[in-house]
């Protein structure tokens, strides 16, 4: 194991150690859902697309369930519904073999229990293609504040922002995270695609590259 990969070994086992008492209180998990609801909205590139424009299609969210004490990045579907406005298309991600990560349309309902016991989309349901997703909120272990990602370390987003498009466009990336969970600094190789934006509860960090 080189030098980056135990550094961030050591990152991830301590951001779940501090996920698993983050998780033991079931009170700021469910207004820490609505806090960075509230965050992922006043983010401009997000208002703007969920801007009311008859001229335009409703716009494509990727998103996700969050599992193993992860942040929720779906309160801001709440806010919209109570405030009256358009919610966008929903697509999750389902882990289709060989380290891809696919993007179906679907609504958390829809979702059961798939790859490492994660909720998941049907196979069958519709694909969402990368060049036609407005805005990916982004799961991850930890966050750094210049916008580096650390997951499970099995590269499925990465693969998939690399992958998936033949287009030079990609998603507004916007990473989701515990305050408690946002390093200063996490070690990246390569081929680690940063994010554009960091979200947690209380605050929103712009990655400028």
């Amino acid at each position: 194991m080189n030098n980056i990969a135990a550094s961030k070994q050591q990152l991830r086992s301590a951001a779940i150690d501090i996920r698993q008492v983050i998780r033991s209180d079931a009170d700021f998990v469910l207004k820490s859902a609505s806090a960075i609801g509230t965050q992922i909205l006043n983010i401009p590139q997000v208002e703007k697309i969920l801007a009311p424009n008859n001229d335009t299609q409703v716009p494509i969210f990727a998103t996700y369930a969050p599992s193993q004490g992860e942040a929720n990045p779906n309160g801001f579907l709440d806010i919209l519904e109570k405030g009256g406005r358009v919610r966008p298309h929903l697509a999750f991600p389902r882990v289709a073999g060989k380290g891809r990560l696919m993007m179906h349309f679907a609504v958390l309902e829809d979702l059961l229990p798939g790859s490492f016991n994660i909720p998941e989309p049907g196979a069958d349901l519709p694909i969402a293609k990368l060049e036609d997703i407005a805005v990916m909120l982004v799961p991850g272990v930890a966050f750094d504040r210049t916008g580096n990602r650390l997951g499970y370390g099995k590269g499925f987003y990465d693969r998939f922002l690399t992958s998936q498009s033949t287009s030079s466009r990609r998603p507004l990336l916007v990473g989701i995270s515990f305050d408690e969970t946002l390093f200063d600094m996490i070690p990246a190789d390569d081929h680690d695609i940063k994010v554009d934006y960091i979200v947690t509860p209380t605050q929103t960090i712009h990655h400028h590259p």
